[in-house]
């Protein structure tokens, strides 16, 4: 059936829900690089908006972890699935809560419903299924545990005959679904988690010289969890500021030319500008820019150096696409950029250049108009939550390659054409998107984006035992 938005109980249980897809660790940091430009700058000014606006308020995640059994299969090591959901679910290190916590600013805390968080095994009044009705199957797990009061739940399980998907979750939603095997997988929990806020998959794309939407899908950001990029990298600037985790001290908006220094969007303290946010002409999509340092003492421990430009569509930050007038090769390409290349948008008279990039910061040039001009800034207009969970493109009928994920681990794939398969889930828990290692249904067809009514199902095969030589 159609989901619909998800709805919370009165005791604080959030109604049944669909789930999301995983990503994994990349492998090794980038080097620090030296972004050259051709543009020798001869001041720097930095902008920064007058007036602070006041952070997202604190927000305290009840989260429960519920193992589940069907009458003809049960989770292969139940205790092992318990003690690796209380380590990476809400350990002190390197785990669901530490990552949220590091990324918010310490504005989410991600905690235990009761005791150490986990439940059960249950066994559940149903079989498994090719089918995989998993809203039946959060109906029944949340039946297991009526007097819990919590904010988000994940449902382990063996999915065997359940597609072979590794993690669902609903986006947004207060429910996500993994495979037992998928709470060792820190990436995956993340991922999924990201999906319950309101997270989309992070493409990149390679846009036609002079245009920042005349582009085509080359790939996922890779700077991300939620494109591909692992556990080991922070959020982007347009996710934190989909959560309000950026306050508009830390985002500028410049009315005319002018260079902007930008602050590693993850560095410690809370000074500096992070985020240049800007409008792309008229039509209401936004151009948001960033700078990412590897550092081990953030949430980008792993991430390529670089200044990223990422399309916002109509304003909905959490369904960012990273954009280049080049094409990406996560080995070699920094960001958005190749050195003495700025990228630009004629029509919307936007231009944005990198004259240099160090540990410390990049400095960005903005280019407005036909010309310089005095610098100013308006207030950046910070979303106060994540926008509605719906894509701009591609097309319901549109197929996207199928793509290796830039971690080896995945492989962007197979979605489940509307049938039994993708109709299992239940009304209450917002759109559907999935992570496994085969999709299965009625009818599989290679990476299509698939609407039913007004919801998006968004699917993603991920291969979980095997590696892909490249």
């Amino acid at each position: 059936m159609t989901p619909v938005p998800s709805t919370t109980h009165a005791t604080g249980a959030p109604s049944a829900g669909p789930a999301r897809p995983p990503r994994r660790t990349s492998r090794g940091a980038a080097p620090l690089l030296a972004v050259a430009g051709a543009l020798t700058l001869s001041a720097t000014t930095v902008l920064t908006p007058a007036t602070a606006a006041e952070p997202a308020p604190s927000k305290v995640d009840r989260h429960a972890v519920v193992l589940v059994n069907f009458r003809n299969l049960a989770l292969a090591d139940p205790q092992r699935a318990h003690d690796q959901a209380v380590r990476n679910f809400f350990g002190p290190a390197d785990s669901l809560a530490t990552y949220y916590k590091e990324n918010s600013g310490g504005r989410m805390s991600v905690v235990p419903a009761k005791g150490d968080g986990v439940f059960g095994p249950f066994t559940l009044d149903m079989d498994d299924s090719a089918a995989c009705e998993t809203g039946k199957i959060a109906e029944l797990a949340r039946k297991t545990i009526p007097d819990l009061a919590y904010d988000h739940v994940s449902i382990v399980m063996n999915t065997k005959y359940c597609g072979d998907w590794w993690g669902l979750a609903s986006v947004p939603g207060p429910v996500s679904w993994f495979h037992e095997g998928a709470v060792a997988d820190k990436a995956a929990i993340v991922h999924e988690f990201g999906h319950n806020l309101g997270f989309a998959h992070q493409k990149r794309q390679t846009c036609t010289a002079g245009s920042f939407t005349a582009c085509t899908d080359d790939g996922y950001s890779n700077r991300t969890p939620m494109g591909g990029g692992g556990e080991k990298k922070g959020l982007t600037a347009p996710e934190l500021l989909s959560l309000q985790w950026l306050t508009t001290q830390q985002v500028t908006t410049p009315t005319a030319t002018n260079s902007v220094h930008l602050t590693p969007l993850h560095a410690a303290g809370t000074s500096g500008v992070r985020a240049i946010d800007l409008p792309l002409g008229t039509g209401g999509d936004r151009i948001v820019v960033e700078y990412r340092t590897p550092e081990s003492t953030t949430p980008d421990l792993d991430v390529a150096q670089g200044v990223n430009v990422y399309r916002i569509p109509q304003g909905r930050y959490n369904q960012a696409v990273l954009i280049s007038n080049v094409g990406h090769d996560s080995k070699a390409v920094v960001g958005s950029f190749v050195a003495g290349t700025p990228i630009s948008d004629t029509s919307a008279k936007l231009s944005v250049d990198v004259s240099q990039a160090t540990a410390a910061g990049a400095e960005v040039k903005v280019l407005l108009g036909s010309g310089p001009g005095t610098a100013t800034t308006v207030p950046t207009p910070v979303p106060t939550g994540p926008a509605p969970a719906r894509s701009t493109n591609p097309p319901a009928d549109a197929a996207v390659p199928s793509t290796p994920e830039a971690d080896d681990h995945a492989v962007i794939g197979s979605t489940v054409a509307p049938g039994p398969a993708a109709s299992a889930g239940r009304a209450g828990d917002g759109s559907l998107a999935a992570t496994g290692a085969a999709a299965t249904g009625p009818a599989v067809i290679g990476g299509v984006l698939v609407v039913t009514g007004a919801a998006l199902t968004v699917l993603l095969t991920r291969r979980r035992s095997r590696r892909r030589a490249h």
